[in-house]
């Protein structure tokens, strides 16, 4: 009884220590358990935890001491190893310890006692089996705790969000502006912002803080009665969720920058994207403003109610597309981006400037210029608000590393249109070689292989050395590059990213172009 107790408590901690990962991954899945648990159970054991095994077998299956003890050190030899590949391999993105994560833990941690306690007075052979089970399958007790603490979780929310609700009717006379996409929100909040606060008193959701508890948090942390409007980006993962966010902060402009195969582990079908999406438009506020991308095909053949004006906008000079507004005499060079824009209806023109580079960021200022337009702002106040314009940190923002490359920096997100108008940037760029360091594109559902091997030929086209990161998870862009014929010896297959960057300090040169596409989260880790 007593070793059979040592040894389920020593589980019962090792268990709970393994939970830090399992919590840590729950909440870069922004607590959705479904993905979280696919992903989990794919991630039972990796190739030296089957010591644990061994260890478990030596001490629950027989009474002799020194067995036990050579399955106790192999338990401990278990716990050094993980301790060292945590230190060897850090989290790009660290656990947040947030209260609702602590309250997880403890609840957690709860579950493992009450599974512990009752274990160690069943019969041997259960505690064995107890204890082969409960380690590679720790994320069931968060599943459980996140179970218990949902009622105090719904209860201590609903709390925050009339928090923000009644902050928000203290400024009766506040604009929110809600800006959604597959891909391009962030950035076209960030130009937004930029644009509007020379004449406006303006605030916006920081970085992704894009669900209903990020906009609570910045409501309720950030909201005064002296702000004029609200930047409120939305994202979303299924079908419902940005009607749940006009439901919350009831905008009266929408942007919908593109629609695209994004998140299709969720959403299941590019139908139920283009639904969510155009949410926003049709929830949108009595009289409301939808600022209309026509580039994008099912942007534009989003229906919208009667009472909804409908803005639309183009960063390009085709006229059949009806933009209101709409771009011409592009010029881009390595320092930024210059255009003219046009008010088609009277054929206004006026020369703008930014430090922005790629059509798909054009078009996010765009859109940000039809916005300040409708908010009363003139045009020639254009220029001073776009030509101070500057990329957001990892959106195609460029650096000198040491004075002796480029570096066109496009990691935070990669998707089927960025990847492309990156590469396109990356190709007109001047400069000598031209090298892509990538692990390819996520979360695109069935349309992953393909989306990704087309993203390999269009690489073969532009670059002259290719690094990849991850043999599994490049194989499509390997495919793509093979059937264009790229020459193997210009390819490298990288480990994990740190390797990918020694490989290119290897080959790098002066006046090379390096362009970063994308930097996978750890929940996609190989």
């Amino acid at each position: 009884m007593i070793t059979t107790a040592i040894g389920i408590l020593a589980i019962t901690l090792m268990t709970y220590f393994r939970n830090f990962t399992d919590t840590h991954r729950f909440q870069q899945f922004g607590y959705y358990m479904v993905p979280y648990l696919k992903k989990a159970v794919t991630q039972l054991l990796r190739p030296f935890e089957l010591i644990y095994i061994l260890g478990v077998i030596l001490y629950f299956a027989t009474d002799l001491i020194l067995l036990k003890i050579i399955g106790g050190l192999l338990l401990l030899t278990n716990m050094y190893f993980l301790r060292l590949i945590k230190k060897a391999y850090p989290a790009k993105k660290k656990l947040v310890y947030t209260p609702r994560i602590r309250r997880l833990m403890t609840a957690a941690l709860l579950v493992l006692l009450i599974f512990g306690t009752a274990v160690i007075y069943l019969p041997s052979p259960i505690g064995m089996i107890y204890a082969l089970l409960i380690y590679p399958f720790s994320f069931i007790t968060i599943y459980l705790g996140n179970l218990i603490n949902k009622p105090i979780e719904g209860t201590i929310n609903n709390y925050y969000y009339n928090d923000a609700l009644k902050l928000m009717a203290q400024n009766p006379n506040l604009i929110v502006i809600g800006i959604t996409g597959s891909y391009g929100k962030t950035s076209t909040k960030n130009v937004l912002y930029t644009m509007l606060s020379k004449d406006f008193n303006v605030l916006m959701t920081p970085e992704s803080f894009n669900t209903k508890m990020g906009l609570t948090r910045t409501i309720r942390e950030h909201l005064k009665p002296t702000h004029q409007i609200l930047i409120a980006e939305m994202g979303a993962k299924e079908v419902g969720d940005i009607k749940e966010l006009c439901d919350f902060v009831k905008p009266s402009y929408g942007i919908i920058t593109s629609i695209g195969p994004q998140h299709l582990d969720t959403f299941k079908t590019f139908e139920n994207i283009i639904w969510t999406k155009g949410e926003l438009f049709r929830h949108l506020q009595p009289g409301g403003t939808a600022i209309v991308n026509v580039d994008d095909e099912s942007v534009r053949n989003l229906q919208l109610r009667e009472d909804v004006t409908a803005i639309r906008y183009s960063a390009s000079d085709d006229l059949t597309l009806s933009p209101d507004y709409h771009i011409e005499a592009i010029s881009v060079g390595s320092t930024g981006s210059s255009f003219t824009l046009v008010q088609t209806k009277t054929g206004k023109k006026i020369r703008l400037s930014t430090k922005l580079l790629g059509s798909h960021n054009l078009s996010n200022v765009v859109a940000g210029i039809a916005v300040a337009l409708q908010l009363g702002v003139s045009f020639d106040r254009l220029n001073t608000m776009t030509s101070d314009l500057k990329p957001v940190l990892h959106r195609l923002s460029t650096r000198r590393v040491n004075d002796q490359y480029t570096v066109l920096d496009d990691a935070f997100n990669s998707n089927p249109i960025g990847s492309r108008m990156a590469l396109d940037v990356l190709k007109n760029y001047p400069g000598n070689k031209k090298i892509i360091i990538t692990p390819g594109m996520i979360e695109l559902g069935d349309q992953a292989y393909v989306l990704n091997k087309k993203f390999g030929e269009y690489i073969a086209e532009v670059c002259d050395y290719v690094i990849l990161v991850g043999k599994k998870q490049t194989q499509p862009i390997q495919d793509g590059l093979a059937e264009k014929g790229y020459d193997s010896r210009r390819l490298y297959i990288a480990s994990n990213l740190n390797d990918g960057f020694s490989k290119l300090n290897e080959i790098v040169a002066l006046n090379d172009v390096v362009l970063i596409e994308n930097d996978l989260p750890d929940t996609f880790n190989e």
